[in-house]
Formats: structure tokens, C-alpha cells, sequence
């Protein structure tokens, strides 16, 4: 189960997802972050058609954190939230259920079985706890990206975005899982983690060959910059 502000990292982690044909994808909770959460559930659809996918299902989740407006960033994931890329609007029907009745009514129906996933805030996820407060015993395990622990913010000093944007949110779910046992606790990927990552011309030019990318530009391989050792390309964290 996937909960996405779909957003260019979010949109990434989907494509890996769906290209792992070991991996089930149970349904795409959208929530609002990146960009308002009808822009983020329209981002899902045409991405499944891009990937050519099954059917999955796609929620619509609340429209505004718990207790605060939504913040959005166009500024940094582009007007539509996946850049500039433009993808033709998705024939798909979005789910009659809310984001939140889909994370409920897909553990009951596996319990112990199904994976969550959280690349955004966590309001969806919130707002499934108030229907299911049994939720953390059902789900096999949560991985949440978000938060900075002994790490500076990206969006305060010390805070990061997907807690910034629903707060409140946050603090529901941790609080319901701390009660959980230790191999059912969340497994959160904070900031010290998430902006870690390093990504060299190299592996992107194998990734554009294996997608037939003619068109991107590249360096040469063996080209380096001239201060010396490879630059690597740094994720924009979460």
C-alpha cells in the first residue's frame, strides 16, 4: 500500500515500484504536499499509464491537513508537481472510496500481510487510524519517509517537509504505532538518510540507455569535472 504527494520523488518511487515485478502494489493513497491532492491522484493515474500497469487502485485523500492550510511547493516540483513533464490526462477512473477507507478496508482484508508505504505527509494515514485504531496490528510493517532527527531541516532549521505540511498528522500516527511491538514499529527514512544519496552521470546514462532515451543529454563517459573527482548528483531529500 502506497501513500504518495506525488511530487518528482514520489513519482520515481512509483516507477521503481512498478517496475519490480515481484512487488504487488495493494493501492495509491494520493495525499496533498508536493501539490493540491486532485493534482497529486491525477500524477498517479497518468504514471500508471505511462508505466502501461494493471489496474490499481487510486484514492483521493483529504484536501487540506488536519489542522492547518496545505502548503504545496510548485516551486521546486514544477506546476503539475512531476517538473515540467506533461502527461496526457489518465482515462482511469480514480476510486469511489477516500484514501483513507482504502488503507482501512486493504489491511482488514490482509492482515499482517500488507506493507505501507508513506513518501508524503501522513495525513491519509491519520485520518485511517480514527477509522481503524487496530491499524498498526493489521499492517505488516509502515516505512515512512519524513522527519529530521539530529539533522538540520529542509524547510526550517529543524524541520522537514512532510511533517512540516501536516504536523499534527504526524504526531497521530507515531502515537498510535508506539504502542506497537518493535518489529511492527515504522521504519522511517529521515533526512540524515534521504539527502545521502548520490547519484553520478554514470548511472543516469545507464538508466536513459535502458529507457532508449535518445534525446538526453549526457557527459561522455570517462569525463570528468576539472576540480578533480566525480560531482554527484544529490537527491532533493523529501
Amino acid at each position: 500500500m502506497v501513500d504518495v504527494d506525488t511530487g518528482i520523488d514520489d513519482a520515481l518511487a512509483l516507477l521503481y515500484l512498478l517496475a519490480d515485478p515481484q512487488l504487488e502494489i495493494a493501492g495509491i493513497a494520493s495525499t496533498g504536499g508536493n501539490v493540491p491532492t486532485a493534482q497529486v491522484a491525477a500524477n498517479n493515474l497518468a504514471l500508471l499509464d505511462l508505466c502501461r500497469a494493471p489496474a490499481i487502485e487510486v484514492a483521493l485523500g483529504a484536501a487540506q491537513p488536519l489542522a492547518i492550510p496545505l502548503r504545496t511547493t510548485e516551486d521546486t516540483h514544477g506546476p503539475h508537481g512531476i517538473g515540467y513533464a506533461e502527461l496526457p490526462t489518465s482515462p482511469r477512473p480514480l476510486s469511489d472510496r477516500s484514501a483513507a477507507q482504502l488503507w482501512v478496508d486493504t489491511v482488514r482484508a490482509r492482515p499482517g500481510a500488507v506493507l505501507g508505504l508513506c513518501t508524503g505527509p501522513l495525513t491519509n494515514l491519520a485520518l485511517a487510524l480514527e477509522l481503524e485504531p487496530q491499524l498498526p496490528q493489521l499492517l505488516r510493517r509502515l516505512v515512512v519517509m519524513g522527519g529530521a532527527f539530529r539533522h538540520p531541516g529542509n524547510t526550517t532549521p529543524t524541520n522537514e517537509w512532510n511533517v512540516h505540511v501536516d504536523p499534527e498528522a504526524a504526531k497521530v500516527v507515531f502515537d498510535a504505532f508506539s504502542a506497537a511491538p518493535q518489529d511492527r514499529r515504522p521504519i522511517v527514512c529521515a533526512l540524515d538518510i534521504t539527502e545521502s544519496i548520490e547519484m553520478f552521470p554514470d548511472h543516469l546514462r545507464r538508466i536513459a540507455e535502458r529507457a532508449h532515451c535518445a534525446g538526453v543529454a549526457m557527459p561522455a563517459p570517462g569525463i570528468r569535472p576539472a576540480s578533480g573527482p566525480r560531482r554527484p548528483i544529490r537527491s532533493c531529500g523529501s
